[in-house]
């Protein structure tokens, strides 16, 4: 048995509640079913006899040109979904998973059927989870490096008082304290920090971040680029 299939009816393709779309092999759309107007604003006849790259986000092209190139060259029923931004009407971009399968005309022509389902939301819930992950990483992670650097950093603002006794009022000295000090505050900020904010704010505190970090002084450091 072939896996090319004939392309359905088009009373089916017109009430489904997912996008059906026919695609030529060169991206050239066929046909929409209606319910593109519900999902992106875009009228059927308005992307008809267009490519469907026009509307594909400009970073996701090579993506759906491969995927469209790879389903031509192997039409085996079951393939994974591509997962790419397509604009709507609004010049907002919609998040898409689409499955695709291919057919033939009466004259041997062969058009991708696609169906595409809205994952706009899910994408983005899929992100927080992801960054939410990381910033529970990067919160541990302080918290251990807070409790290693404490015991080395206590030794040596003992030194330090021990030389400002034998040497008092040594501007170096001095300088070598108040940057000891402001370490002592950091690292103590840093056992303190509290994961569930850094999830929920999704943003790193700015002892942590390396573009905001202070210098010795408490001023913020120049913006050098």
């Amino acid at each position: 048995m072939s896996d090319v299939s004939r392309t359905p009816p088009a009373w089916l393709l017109e009430h489904v509640s997912d996008v059906v779309s026919v695609i030529r092999s060169d991206g050239v759309i066929q046909y929409e079913s209606p319910s593109v107007e519900r999902l992106l604003g875009w009228r059927p006849d308005e992307l008809v006899g267009r490519s469907i790259l026009d509307y594909v986000h400009p970073d996701d092209v090579a993506r759906v040109s491969a995927a469209l190139a790879h389903r031509i060259a192997d039409p085996t029923p079951v393939n994974p979904p591509t997962v790419f931004r397509v604009r709507a009407r609004d010049g907002s971009w919609r998040v898409l998973a689409a499955m695709s399968r291919v057919t033939r005309d009466e004259a041997g022509a062969v058009s991708l059927v696609v169906n595409s389902r809205d994952v706009t939301e899910q994408s983005a819930l899929e992100a927080r989870l992801r960054d939410a992950l990381r910033m529970e990483s990067i919160a541990q992670l302080a918290t251990a490096a807070a409790h290693e650097i404490n015991n080395p950093l206590a030794v040596l603002l003992g030194h330090l008082a021990f030389l400002d006794k034998e040497a008092p009022e040594n501007p170096r000295i001095e300088k070598m304290i108040a940057a000891a000090k402001r370490i002592r505050d950091i690292v103590d900020r840093m056992t303190r920090l509290n994961r569930v904010d850094m999830i929920q704010q999704a943003s790193l505190p700015e002892m942590l971040d390396i573009w905001k970090s202070s210098d010795a002084s408490g001023e913020p450091r120049p913006d050098r680029s």
